[in-house]
């Protein structure tokens, strides 16, 4: 907090955090006082700034509508699937943890890709059901062509977009808000994703390091790189006032981003 009232107003792009849940037995989940904590991010997000928590329990359910109180906007829920139980010992056995996303003004998620092993390679049944699709590509001649439209137009080009049933592959784009256009083709999008990647999805798999942790609920570099992608761009400034092992400096200077951590454990 001493060091949140030194920021300058409207200086962070997003902040993306971990705050103390206040369940934990541990010495560094501790209170902070809520009253000045969110004032102060408000006060030094920038007008179309994100506001990115990890959270469970009572308290993260008092920050979303402590958020929403405040006049930011619910944009969506991430969760994480991390792979492996918390802790074998629990009535239901734990292997996620949820992710609120807010923003300010007519802040807007962006559009992301990732790796297509990255998105898929834990869910076999998903590769198996595209492979089929693409087998079946081979017997039905108009999925054949725009498969070999686009791979020919990225060939040329490289950055070519998806375009179902359009010989071009520029002109017009096959899946709307309202549904999909008629001669929207699955062959198609499953090579687009091979290709370039799948779009981010809400529930993202990241399977975390606990042989080197360096803190009790330290996050995996490269989840913290996702959910970065989705509010900020390069160049942006990020702003961690949990920052524990600092995953979040890293991924920031991993991804191309100006970083701010404070973390009161030295």
């Amino acid at each position: 907090l001493e060091v949140m009232r030194s920021m300058p107003d409207k200086s962070v792009d997003a902040v993306i955090t971990d705050p103390p849940y206040l369940y934990l037995n541990h010495k560094l989940d501790r209170p902070f006082d809520e009253d000045i904590y969110f004032p102060e991010v408000k006060r030094i997000l920038k007008p179309s700034g994100f506001y990115v928590s990890f959270g469970r329990g009572d308290s993260f359910y008092r920050w979303n509508t402590r958020l929403a109180d405040m006049g930011f906007v619910f944009k969506e829920e991430v969760i994480w699937d991390k792979a492996y139980i918390t802790s074998p010992t629990t009535p239901l056995l734990r292997k996620h943890e949820a992710i609120s996303i807010y923003g300010l003004g007519n802040a807007r998620i962006n559009k992301t890709r990732v790796d297509y092993m990255a998105a898929k390679g834990h869910d076999i049944d998903a590769i198996i059901g595209d492979v089929k699709r693409l087998n079946a590509m081979l017997n039905n001649p108009e999925s054949l062509r725009i498969v070999q439209d686009y791979l020919e137009e990225y060939e040329k080009s490289g950055h070519v977009d998806y375009r179902a049933g359009d010989k071009d592959a520029v002109k017009k784009y096959s899946i709307t808000t309202s549904g999909i256009k008629k001669g929207y083709d699955r062959c198609g999008y499953v090579m687009d994703m091979m290709i370039k990647g799948a779009r981010e999805k809400s529930i993202i798999y990241e399977v975390g390091n606990h042989y080197k942790m360096e803190h009790p609920t330290q996050k995996p570099v490269r989840l913290i790189e996702r959910l970065m992608a989705l509010v900020s761009k390069e160049g942006d400034t990020i702003f961690d006032p949990f920052m524990g092992s600092g995953t979040t400096g890293v991924a920031c200077v991993q991804t191309g981003r100006n970083f701010i951590g404070i973390e009161i454990d030295p």
